[in-house]
């Protein structure tokens, strides 16, 4: 059976789509990427990709609105403005990727199109040529009123191909409804894949000795903000008993000054390596870093900044398995509470067992085909 998958070019929508098409290749089935720039992403995961961009990437189509003054760090406003503004800027990296979806689905012919909530051009091409689809989601945050939003931007291209509007299917979370998600269709468990990359060998021992902290700010918000979200809590550090490990990939650290003695910056490594090794997190609340946190049954510390990162950060909140706080706030009484308040330690242990119980990816491969079937 032959599985068609798509999203935009973004890690944190893309990487939790991975583990699926893993396991249905594992199963001998056939799957094929659709992507755009940068394929880096989709390259590295040994699945075949085909290119349906224009070469520009999804910072390229931000970019634009940035340049009318709309900006990633969210600056007070609320969920509503902020979700329609990525509805706007995700659909302008998708219209472009119309026409060539489109060829490939024709000459490809999927029996499911699996595609991320914020990839418009999938439910428009799903519907012109009747394919199954899939909505892959990628966290806590329900998705079907996005996926909304962006047929009304697409509102020109469903009349242009003569389609009533988006093809309906399956949704897929990744995430127990303790968690969240629309909790519509399936739920599967959702398994960190963070790229590949080379792990320097010191990083692969467990927690122990003297307090390690991961600090991170996932894949997008540095080039857009730099490390300004973790000026503050490099400066608390240094009060800390801790081991502090900043996992900001080449990210320009200027800004932080002259780094306290127990803060150190690590080259890229992949993050579900790295939050074996320590006892707590500090991150933006981006999907990537909050769900492979959860999965290891880490504490966390959340400095929301823009996108829904205030939903995330809100779950993990009220799920105890972590704090929340904005950057400005952060002092070395949080970091100290963040490595040893045992109450956040026991519910994110619970938190790791809701999502070990889930099905896993393999488990599901035999729904997804059957469904393909139909």
């Amino acid at each position: 059976m032959r599985f068609l998958f798509t999203g935009p070019a973004a890690a944190g929508h893309l990487f939790p789509m991975v583990p699926t098409a893993h396991a249905l290749l594992a199963a001998g089935h056939e799957v094929l990427f659709a992507g755009s720039a940068p394929l880096d992403f989709l390259r590295n995961t040994g699945i075949p990709v085909v290119d349906v961009g224009d070469g520009g990437t999804l910072g390229d189509h931000f970019a634009r609105m940035r340049e009318e003054g709309v900006e990633f760090v969210s600056n007070g406003r609320s969920d509503e403005e902020t979700f329609r503004l990525a509805a706007i800027g995700f659909a302008l990296h998708a219209r472009v990727t119309v026409p060539a979806l489109l060829r490939v689905a024709e000459a490809w012919q999927p029996d499911v199109l699996v595609h991320a909530p914020f990839q418009a051009a999938a439910p428009l091409v799903a519907a012109k040529l009747g394919i199954p689809t899939v909505v892959h989601n990628f966290g806590a945050m329900p998705t079907a009123a996005m996926v909304g939003m962006l047929a009304e931007q697409f509102a020109d291209e469903y009349r242009e191909h003569g389609v009533s509007g988006p093809a309906v299917g399956r949704v897929l979370d990744v995430l127990p409804a303790s968690l969240g998600g629309d909790g519509t269709g399936w739920r599967s468990r959702y398994v960190p894949y963070n790229g590949g990359g080379v792990v320097p060998v010191e990083q692969l021992g467990g927690a122990g000795g003297r307090p390690k902290v991961v600090v991170t700010l996932g894949t997008v918000l540095t080039e857009w903000d730099g490390v300004r979200a973790i000026t503050g809590l490099v400066r608390q550090a240094a009060a800390v008993d801790a081991d502090f490990l900043l996992a900001v990939g080449e990210a320009d650290l200027a800004m932080l000054g002259e780094l306290p003695a127990n803060v150190r910056p690590l080259p890229w490594v992949p993050l579900s390596v790295l939050v074996g090794g320590v006892d707590a997190i500090v991150h933006h609340g981006g999907d990537g870093s909050t769900w492979t946190s959860a999965a290891a049954g880490l504490p966390q510390l959340v400095l929301p900044q823009g996108a829904n990162q205030f939903v995330n950060a809100g779950v993990v909140a009220d799920q105890g398995i972590g704090l929340r706080s904005s950057s400005e706030e952060v002092d070395s009484a949080l970091l100290e509470r963040l490595l040893t308040d045992e109450g956040l330690r026991k519910a994110a242990a619970g938190v790791r067992a809701e999502i070990a119980a889930l099905p896993s990816p393999a488990e599901l491969v035999p729904e997804l085909v059957a469904y393909g079937k139909r």
